[in-house]
């Protein structure tokens, strides 16, 4: 990427945190001195061109294609089978849609990496919105389901099945509405940057009051609204699921609580590095640290590494979600079976097996039947 010319002076691009088209960043309140000068900077920026313009888009194209097609398999199954859908699942198939439209977006983050951004400034803040709001809608329905195994299982909570089926419909409708209001800066702020060498970026500015107050604002809420309520949220919910398990000797509640430690283990593996790298980064847009290039490049490449760390959270889903549930399993065969793919025969030992393995699942004994 080219240099910029400010104030008669040369910075080299590469120096500014430019972490995809949702997030990058190359102003400040106060542009005097921000600029980090390098006169091995040309250096610098060729020794990282390979990584950002050969590895990551590779990255990203495995991740859309292992992605759209787990989170598109998961969808058919739990369209085909909606009558038999438990509460757990109905939020799961919002939180695969949400999954499939951050998936959908991940070619032009390939195309950004190679060209720069090329779409133009309404693509640029449709597209940074959609990865806001799959990030909101995957942490708050996974507190959703928290909430809902909870109640179900510690406290044996049951309610007329239609009513609670509106309930968790009209629950899923407010997750995307919240979502929607909390991406807002992203759709109204959202820039196309280009420079003398006529590369392009889409960018959240943070020049003037309104911009900072809006750049601090996000970053705020994408800190505790977007992870560590709901973080805490599923720890509080799953350790009193743990707790009440464990009292059981069944084989199927043992299971479950192993299911249990690993969905909240997983979300917290694959985002907690991403935000404990931007938040060093926040601090040190509010100059918390000495002023310090060498640290601001090093999470520039930290920011870039943890998020595709925490975009493989939707690759996973299918997998923690689905597979894993031996329902889930069920259903898959029953499609295979559809489909001609197996015997009648086949599916029918399959089925066997599952049940004398573990057990009969229902809705109304755990609510966790898709695991």
């Amino acid at each position: 990427m080219g240099p910029v010319s400010y104030s008669s002076e040369t910075y080299d691009l590469s120096q500014v945190e430019l972490s995809g088209y949702y997030e990058a960043e190359n102003t400040t309140p106060s542009l005097e001195g921000y600029f980090c000068f390098n006169p091995a900077s040309s250096v610098v920026g060729n020794q990282r061109d390979p990584f950002r313009k050969v590895f990551m888009p590779l990255i990203y194209l495995l991740m859309f294609v292992l992605g759209t097609v787990g989170n598109a398999l998961v969808l058919v199954i739990l369209e085909r089978f909606k009558r038999s859908r438990t509460t757990t699942e109905t939020f799961l198939f919002h939180l695969t849609l949400a999954n499939l439209a951050l998936l959908l977006t991940f070619p032009f983050s390939v195309v950004e990496s190679l060209a720069g951004w090329v779409f133009g400034k309404f693509l640029c803040k449709i597209l940074s919105a959609v990865h806001k709001i799959n990030f909101y809608c995957s942490s708050m329905l996974l507190g959703c389901i928290a909430v809902d195994r909870y109640l179900a299982i510690v406290y044996a909570i049951h309610t007329y099945r239609k009513r609670r089926a509106r309930s968790i419909h009209l629950t899923c409708v407010v997750v995307w509405l919240c979502s929607l209001l909390l991406t807002l800066p992203d759709l109204i702020f959202m820039e196309v940057w280009t420079d003398d060498s006529n590369r392009s970026i889409c960018y959240f500015p943070e020049v003037g009051i309104d911009g900072n107050n809006a750049w601090l604002a996000t970053r705020f809420l994408y800190h505790a609204v977007g992870f560590f309520m709901p973080l805490l949220v599923m720890c509080y919910c799953y350790i009193a699921i743990v707790r009440a398990l464990c009292q059981s000797q069944r084989l199927q509640r043992q299971k479950a609580v192993r299911v249990a430690i690993l969905v909240t283990g997983v979300f917290l593996l694959c985002w907690s590095p991403y935000h404990i790298v931007i938040f060093l980064n926040t601090l040190t847009k509010l100059e918390a640290f000495t002023k310090n290039c060498l640290l601001e490049d090093q999470l520039d490449t930290a920011i870039m590494v943890t998020e595709a760390i925490g975009f493989t959270h939707c690759c996973l889903n299918p997998i923690l979600y689905a597979f894993v549930g031996v329902k889930f399993r069920n259903d898959f065969f029953r499609i295979l079976q559809e489909l001609g793919c197996i015997s009648h025969e086949t599916l029918q030992e399959i089925l066997e097996v599952t049940r004398k393995g573990s057990g009969i699942e229902s809705d109304n004994t755990t609510s966790i039947s898709t695991f």
